[in-house]
């Protein structure tokens, strides 16, 4: 799995973060990706970045965000996305700006090869 655009690769993400689907959503991300949520632990590979993300999704978290920059070189993109991360009730847990690099596979689509979740907020 991937996605059709860089630009889509957000509502993709979204998508399968919110129906609470880990092993779908790690098939957004290269077999090799690096994923980070704090810039100093990371998760590598598809397995990794599955587990990382599945206690989010346990908690029943939700997320919601949009694009704020796609940048596209050829089969490589750099994204940002202003995201939200909230709880049942709707109440904010976490807030940002995140930073990823995509890049477009044989079959077409794209798919995350790091995604740094605060790259875009800290300094």
């Amino acid at each position: 799995m991937g996605s059709p655009s860089p630009e889509r690769t957000a509502d993709a993400f979204i998508e399968k973060f919110n129906s609470g689907d880990a092993g779908g959503f790690a098939q957004l991300y290269a077999e090799d990706a690096v994923f980070t949520y704090d810039g100093l632990e990371k998760a590598v590979g598809r397995q990794q970045i599955e587990g990382a993300i599945a206690g989010f999704m346990l908690a029943g978290l939700k997320f919601k965000g949009k694009n704020v920059n796609v940048y596209v070189v050829g089969d490589t993109a750099l994204t940002r996305f202003k995201w939200e991360l909230f709880d049942a009730q709707g109440a904010t847990v976490a807030t940002g700006v995140s930073t990823e690099v995509q890049r477009r596979g044989d079959d077409g689509l794209w798919r995350f090869i790091i995604d740094d979740s605060g790259g875009g907020s800290r300094t």
